[in-house]
C-alpha cells in the first residue's frame, strides 16, 4: 500500500498524512559488513576469525551496522498501515 503522499513533519514530530496519527515507524536498511570464508562461505567472527559466532556477537555486529552511506528507508503508520515511498541516498 505504497503512497505518493509525503510524511508530515510538525514541530519535530512525524504525522501520518492519511489518518493524522503520530504512531510512525522509520524502516531503514543499513550496511552490515560480514567476514566469510571464501572457500565454503561460512560466516566468521571478524575479530577472532573463528568459524562460530555467538548470538551476542551477531547482535553486536548488527548494532554496529553503518547508517551513513548507502541505504534506503521509508515511513510506515502503525495505526492505519500507510507507507511512504522509498527514499534513497
Amino acid at each position: 500500500m505504497q503512497n505518493e503522499e509525503k510524511i508530515i513533519e510538525q514541530d519535530g514530530k512525524y504525522i501520518c498524512p492519511k489518518c493524522g496519527s503520530k504512531r510512525i515507524l522509520l524502516q531503514e536498511q543499513c550496511v552490515v559488513y560480514k567476514t566469510l570464508n571464501a572457500n565454503n562461505e561460512k560466516l566468521l567472527n571478524p575479530i577472532t576469525l573463528k568459524s562460530r559466532m555467538s548470538n551476542r556477537e551477531k547482535a553486536r555486529e548488527y548494532d554496529r551496522a553503518l547508517i551513513d552511506g548507502v541505504g534506503c528507508w521509508y515511513y510506515e503508520c502503525r495505526k492505519c498501515g500507510w507507507t511512504s515511498k522509498i527514499y534513497t541516498e
